[in-house]
């Protein structure tokens, strides 16, 4: 329906009200008899939907078959809007023809604009001068001129596309980048821009033509076509460059190339094969190369600098990274995740980040309420060339299944655990083992506002092992086989009593907690392999634990008491905490299978804590320690440091760590000293840097610093990095590299 300026008196108003009648009519005869529900689709369907009209003032002219009009039009035609100052319709030819702040919304999202504007009477079809358009990430393209066909395609002469935005200060002036063409063509149905005779301008200036070039919309989730390369230069590699080919191969499936190309260390061949089933999803990466320009590798107990010493001119190397995991039913599902390399320097001579050891599984799970169960086969790879790949086990299977009651087993909370071990190597001893676990918990508050804590539970576990040395707990070669079981209760209980104090400057609770625990002593017999407890840190973390060792091979056995003191506070709008911890422990017997930092052959163990402060946003520290009992002498230091905000924020972390050698852990003296800064220098520019020191050795480990721009349609990252090598037989590696990002055209690195 029509709205008119009622001021020029009625006779102008009722021929306004006829005019939009016959503008309805005319657009769309049988649309009062359609529904709106659902978008149009093709020119048939868009004409069954009603057009309103809207504006300031109406004119029909009958002898023409006009309708004109001015002031405010709007014209609705489904999810098309289009809006200007005057509208003229033609009923002979079903042209509309707008001037004056002429804009035109897409049901795509996308705005155009111009200064005189002529389309079909379904608003699908036309040509505009002086064109506009505003793509749905803000991006905008202009033109002389263009025609709009089909409802999807846009054909543009002469051209500018950027997703810069327009400097308010000056808006004449030409945006930070730009494209521009003699031709673009943007295709709403492939999703793509084509351009033709393009040249890229950088502040106004040509960078680069290019008689043909394309890149997706906005609206484009995935599309084939080339990907931004990056590019580089290390010591390592000489001077490098990474391609990248992006495939769609289905709605489900794409494929990546990216081959690395080197000066100094040969090319090598790179894809990622990526693909979702209705169950799930799986990866595959991989690379092969030829070996060439091999490093020199004299000292064969260097690090992984070098190249393996077991690789030789002309021989083939690569590697393959693939997950997977697919859902069975609303239990059960399974999957993988493996990783294989052909040699030990491969993965850190190519820049490819891993771990070592390499571990690949194969894995079922089930999930049922509080209960899980899992079954998985495993396999390690080791890196290290001193190291023998033929004493890293081979697991098949691992199975596990853990049981949480409800909360209400009699009175509190049952749980339970079985599992099973089957452990090989091609050299070395094999493993087999049985366990269960049946406990069970209860937590109440009694009378005077203390909280208790009931726990009991009973290992079982059984082994049976072959390949070893005199039934010793080695890995080496042997010839002895032999078998060992152990049934290890452990009761335990636990008080504590808080005492809270709020005031105007926050929240105080101060929570004195003591343990008891009792168990069998013993229980770490050498006839007993220790296959999963070789990774023991004695921390405030796990002082009240029942059982502090990882893994089920070693136990926490005999008697002892628990005790320490918590602190917590909290700002009254509740923005700052603070917390500390500081408790030891009391062994009532000594056992020497444990280390003396959980006081093996000693009554006392070592003092344990944790402090951590947030007082304020932009300021948050945290310190661990541990402290010999009878020196006094720190055993274990780490604190973290981070202060201020975006603008400058500084962070210190510290480590030491005293030499450790024992069944449950074994390593040698360390202490690193990690420095960073970062500053949001402005809005749009970013510096920082890092640098970790070896304070033990003092030498330096790696440093690394950056600056980056970074706005609505630029980025630009320079750094520069040295890992050092500590090595008379190795060189420091150093990288410079330089990344400039374009918004919707992608990214591409330079080095120098």
């Amino acid at each position: 329906m029509g709205q008119c300026d009622l001021m020029p008196g009625w006779r102008h108003w009722l021929r306004g009200g006829v005019a939009a009648a016959a503008l309805l009519i005319t657009l769309n005869p049988p649309a009062f008899a359609q529904g709106t529900a659902s978008a149009p689709g093709s020119a048939d369907e868009v004409r069954e939907v009603p057009a309103v009209l809207q504006s300031d003032e109406v004119e029909y002219q009958d002898d023409r078959e006009v309708v004109i009009a001015r002031g405010n039009v709007e014209i609705a035609q489904g999810e098309r809007i289009l809006l200007a100052d005057r509208v003229s319709y033609d009923l002979r030819t079903d042209v509309i023809t707008a001037t004056g702040n002429v804009s035109l919304l897409q049901p795509s999202g996308e705005v155009l604009f111009g200064d005189e504007v002529r389309v079909t009477g379904d608003l699908r079809e036309g040509a505009i001068d002086a064109f506009r358009m505003l793509l749905t990430d803000n991006s905008r393209l202009a033109a002389a001129n263009a025609v709009r066909v089909d409802d999807n395609r846009t054909d543009m002469n002469r051209a500018v596309y950027s997703p810069c935005e327009i400097c308010q200060d000056d808006p004449d002036s030409a945006p930070l980048w730009q494209v521009r063409a003699s031709r673009v063509i943007h295709d709403q149905e492939e999703q793509t821009l084509y351009y033709r005779h393009a040249r890229l301008e950088l502040f106004d200036v040509p960078l680069f033509y290019t008689p043909y070039f394309s890149h997706p919309d906005p609206t484009a989730e995935r599309q084939t076509g080339l990907l931004a390369p990056t590019m580089g230069y290390s010591s390592s590699l000489g001077a490098m460059v990474q391609p990248r080919y992006y495939v769609v191969l289905s709605d489900q499936a794409d494929f990546t190339f990216s081959p690395i190309l080197t000066s100094d260390a040969g090319q090598v061949a790179e894809g990622t094969y990526r693909r979702r089933t209705r169950a799930g999803r799986f990866v595959v990466t991989g690379s092969i190369t030829q070996a060439t320009n091999l490093d020199s590798a004299d000292d064969t107990t260097a690090n992984l600098r070098f190249d393996d010493p077991t690789v030789e001119e002309g021989d083939l190397r690569g590697h393959i990274d693939t997950t997977g995991q697919f859902d069975i039913d609303q239990n059960w599902r399974w999957g993988w995740d493996a990783r294989w390399v052909s040699d030990d320097a491969y993965l850190e001579r190519y820049g490819y980040e891993f771990d070592d050891p390499l571990q690949s599984e194969l894995y079922a799970e089930r999930f049922e309420g509080r209960n899980y169960f899992v079954a998985e086969a495993m396999t390690f790879q080791g890196l290290r060339r001193q190291g023998d790949d033929a004493q890293q086990p081979i697991i098949l299977p691992n199975a596990e299944y853990h049981y949480i009651s409800d909360p209400n087993f009699m009175g509190g909370q049952l749980f339970g655990e079985l599992g099973t071990l089957n452990l090989m190597r091609t050299e070395g001893r094999d493993t087999r083992r049985v366990s269960g676990t049946l406990g069970w918990e209860r937590n109440f508050v009694e009378r005077l506002g203390g909280r208790v804590s009931l726990k009991g539970l009973a290992n079982v576990d059984a082994y049976n092992y072959n390949d070893t040395v005199d039934g010793q707990d080695v890995i080496d070669q042997g010839d002895e086989s032999g078998q060992a079981a152990r049934v290890f209760p452990q009761v335990a209980v636990e008080y504590a009593y808080p005492l809270t104090r709020s005031s105007w400057l926050g929240t105080e609770v101060l929570r004195p907690r003591t343990q008891l625990v009792l168990g069998p002593n013993g229980g770490n017999s050498s006839r007993i392999p220790n296959e999963t407890s070789r990774n023991f840190e004695f921390t405030a973390g796990n002082l009240f634990a029942l059982d502090r060792i990882p893994g089920r091979d070693r136990v926490s056995s005999g008697q002892r008491v628990d005790y320490g003191l918590e602190y917590v506070y909290t700002t009254p709008e509740g923005g700052g905490t603070a917390s500390a911890l500081i408790g030891q422990s009391y062994r009532i017997n000594s056992d020497s299978a444990l280390p003396d930092s959980v006081g093996g052959d000693e009554e006392f163990s070592d003092i344990v804590g944790r402090v951590s402060l947030s007082p304020v946003r932009y300021a948050s520290a945290s310190y661990d320690f541990r402290i010999d009992d009878s020196t006094g002498d720190m055993s274990l230091s780490e604190y973290s440091i981070t202060l201020g905000s975006p603008t400058l924020r500084v962070g210190v972390d510290y480590t030491y760590v005293e030499e450790q050698q024992s069944e449950l852990s074994s390593f040698s003296e360390r202490e690193q000293l990690t420095l960073r800064i970062n500053s949001r220098v402005s809005r749009y520019w970013s510096v920082g840097a890092r640098h970790r020191q070896n304070l033990r050795d003092k030498e330096p480990l790696d440093t690394e610093i950056g600056i980056g721009y970074q706005d609505e349609c630029f980025l630009f990252r320079f750094s520069a990095s040295r890992d050092y090598a500590n090595s008379d037989e190795a060189d420091d590696d150093t990288t410079f590299m330089v990344t400039i990002g374009l918004k919707n055209l992608g990214a591409f690195g330079g080095g120098q």
